[in-house]
């Protein structure tokens, strides 16, 4: 904007002359050729605006920052005065990036790395350096990335900023400073037209044009001085400022809707102050003054705020739905105590646990699990929080109705079926399990026959034990090595493979005894092999573990519930092996994909079925129902579980910021360990590894043993009583066998 000079020379060969005087209200780029004109700025100088900034954050204490900024911002173009003023007075400055614009999936995923970058530094102070558009959107991400909390305080430089564009800070219990160099007057029309408040580039151009419209026409004119006064000719120069003021600008300062304009003498504007504003929680108040001598003063003394409550004193309306372990009814005996919730469970605790942090109080309503319910209860609005471990999986149905706390879990699903059952029997018998009946019943027959065979040999043939005792050839204590009782442990000890007592003296009983040891050694030898096999891994429920395994076998036929994400996902799916099991739940669809959740877990319960079941079902099956097995030792298709919120609720920050110190002081690890520890489950056995063996499987053997003991025992007591009865009555036939000898 410029007067035009007195004389025109449009259609002159030698073109338009310059205009004098240039009125610019903003800044040019640091390469751009200077004007040969006079040039009188309207807005502030890069030195300026960076003295400013910087003594703003000396005021508040800062002596480190992090500064957001984009290049559409007038603050920009004093990007290198801002980094030349830092190191001169030593002041610790970061600085990142952000797009001008959220347009584009690209522009988001910039925004999201910058302000990770933040995150990542930790710092509390940060200088939002960017146009006025694109303000309230980081806002709202920091807020979301909990980077808005009560110990967070940032400087939004853009003039124009509305406090519309800050509600993503109003519940977080950051403060932000403004900075506002007008004065809070409203333009000639009105702030309630259609057009709304002036901006700052609005209110420039009407001080330029008031500005030119005061200068004197005359201006190009050769003489020193018009006759209006207040005007001044102002010939170019190169380079340097101008010696001479207009009298006009000199003598009298326009009072503009941008504020005071007066210019110094380099056309720099000057005396023109910056209020300090502060937003916290929803009002904005003028905290301090910033004068262009480098002044900033403060009307209040800044205090930091502490850990704000919103939520403290207030009554929360919340929802919950049925959901083990998350909420569950107390049984008749647990809910015995006076003033005691009807339920319990993870949230429940959860919930105790925040209420004691940011002191409010709670009722809860019950509602359906059905996530169209979960979903009209958030939209409603009748609640303030909702208990459900909702999934944060993007394109889930309903997830972009509702707003998500920090993940509080990951779930999952698992391979679920009925517990096969051992072959060769249950119980105390599972040792017997490797041979079958028929094996065992041969066994015992050949042990019975060869001590039979081995007895009669040793009582008929002349080179046994017996016959030679008779000859005299061996002491008669070894006439009975090769009874039939004898016979028969000295086969048994062979059998376990602990040696024969009593060996035969024969060729023929030598050759009948080694036969015996051959068929022991083959017996044996196959019986640990087997057993170790048996009882260390059986069917299904120990060969697959996986889904790699699931897809890699044909014996037991696998489904689920139809409406499962996971079903969208195999079908879709690509890669192995979630592509061969998609492949079969296509297939078989009739047999595989069942109408409801319920209907298929109760079918894996059945047998015969492997159910690939959500992690809904895991408490159940590891504390109630002891007839059924997780194959899986981990999950797949995972997901993060969040609490929802309804959209705006200004609670979740709190509640965010909440949740992440309970997770710092170790409560979350507790309340895990509480409600999803599987070792505290009844249903809970142990490890699961393949050839690791439990006490179900090898119980049998120390019964077995108990039996022998006592049965020992029995045997002893026995054995003592005749022991005594035979030695009583030899005591009683030698008295009257000596009566009789005496007699005579």
């Amino acid at each position: 904007m410029a007067p035009l000079p007195s004389f025109c020379t449009c259609g002159v060969a030698d073109g338009p002359q310059l205009p004098p005087v240039v009125v610019r209200m903003y800044q040019p780029d640091p390469d751009a050729p200077a004007l040969r004109s006079r040039v009188l700025d309207m807005f502030p100088s890069p030195e300026q605006l960076a003295t400013m900034l910087f003594d703003v954050m000396e005021a508040l204490g800062w002596r480190e920052t992090y500064m957001l900024y984009n290049k559409r911002s007038e603050f920009y173009r004093s990007f290198e005065a801002l980094l030349n003023e830092s190191a001169r007075r030593r002041f610790s400055l970061w600085s990142k990036e952000v797009p001008v614009a959220m347009t584009t999936k690209k522009d988001e995923e910039a925004l999201n790395a910058a302000l990770y970058d933040v995150s990542i530094a930790g710092r509390e102070h940060v200088i939002l350096v960017t146009t006025a558009d694109v303000v309230g959107v980081i806002l709202d991400k920091a807020a979301d990335m909990l980077l808005l909390t009560s110990q967070s305080h940032w400087i939004v430089t853009s003039f124009d900023v509305r406090e519309s564009q800050l509600q993503g800070a109003r519940s977080s219990g950051a403060v932000l400073t403004l900075l506002r160099p007008f004065p809070e007057t409203a333009p000639p029309w009105g702030r309630g037209s259609p057009d709304g408040p002036l901006t700052y580039r609005m209110r420039l151009a009407l001080d330029s044009v008031k500005l030119v419209t005061s200068l004197s026409p005359d201006l190009g004119t050769d003489s020193r001085r018009s006759e209006r006064k207040g005007s001044l000719y102002l010939a170019p120069r190169e380079g340097g400022c101008q010696a001479e003021m207009t009298s006009y600008i000199s003598e009298e300062n326009l009072s503009g809707y941008s504020g005071n304009v007066s210019f110094d003498s380099c056309g720099k504007r000057k005396n023109m102050p910056v209020f300090v504003d502060e937003y916290l929680q929803g009002e904005t108040k003028q905290v301090g003054i910033w004068t262009a001598e480098g002044m900033c003063t403060f009307r209040s003394e800044w205090q930091k705020p502490i850990d704000t409550h919103l939520l403290s004193g207030r009554h929360l309306r919340v929802f919950a739905t049925l959901s083990k372990p998350f909420f569950m009814k107390k049984t008749a005996g647990k809910s015995a105590e006076v003033g005691s919730t009807p339920y319990h469970g993870f949230f429940v605790d959860m919930l105790e646990m925040l209420a004691s942090r940011l002191n409010f109080t709670w009722d809860i309503t019950v509602g359906s699990r059905r996530r169209s319910m979960i979903i009209e209860a958030a939209e409603s609005k009748k609640y303030d929080l909702l208990l459900v471990a909702f999934s944060m999986r993007t394109g889930y149905t309903g997830s972009d109705k509702v707003e998500f706390s920090i993940p509080i879990r990951t779930r999952g699903y698992f391979l679920t079926m009925k517990k096969p059952n051992r072959h060769g029997g249950e119980g105390i018998f599972q040792f017997i399990g490797p041979f079958s009946a028929q094996v065992w019943f041969s066994f015992v027959a050949a042990a019975v026959g060869v001590s039979l065979v081995v007895a009669a040999n040793g009582r008929l043939n002349p080179y046994e034990w017996a016959r030679a005792a008779g000859r005299g050839e061996v002491s008669e204590d070894k006439a009975d090595n090769l009874s039939l009782g004898n016979s028969l442990w000295s086969t048994f000890g062979a059998a376990v493979c602990q040696g024969q007592e009593f060996l035969p003296r024969s060729s023929a009983g030598r050759l009948l005894t080694g036969a015996w040891w051959f068929l022991v050694l083959v017996i044996v030898a196959s019986y640990t092999a087997n057993l170790a096999a048996f009882l260390s891994k059986t069917s299904a429920d120990r060969s697959i573990r996986s889904l790699t395994d699931l897809a890699g076998q044909t014996d037991v036929p696998y489904g689920t519930y139809k409406g499962y994400t996971l079903v969208k996902f195999l079908k879709k799916s690509q890669e192995e092996p979630f592509k061969t099991i998609g492949r079969y739940l296509d297939k078989n669809s009739d047999e595989a994909l069942l109408n409801k959740s319920r209907q298929a877990f109760e079918r894996a319960a059945k047998g015969d079925f492997i159910f690939l079941s959500p992690a809904t079902y895991e408490y159940e099956i590891l504390n109630e129902r002891c007839d059924m097995v997780i194959l899986t030792d981990e999950y797949f298709f995972k997901y993060q579980a969040a609490l929802p919120f309804p959209v705006g609720s200004p609670y979740r920050t709190e509640i965010n910021l909440a949740l992440m110190k309970m997770a710092q002081d170790g409560q979350m690890d507790a309340l895990e360990n509480r409600w999803f520890n599987m070792k505290k489950y009844k249903c809970y056995t142990g490890s699961t590894l393949d050839g690791v063996l439990g006490m179900e499987q090898l119980d049998g053997i120390f019964y077995y043993l108990m039996i022998g003991i006592g049965t020992s025992i029995l045997v002893f007591a026995m054995e003592w009583v005749h022991f005594k009865f035979k030695k009583w009555c030899n005591k009683g036939r030698s008295s009257e066998l000596a009566k009789e000898g005496g007699g005579v």
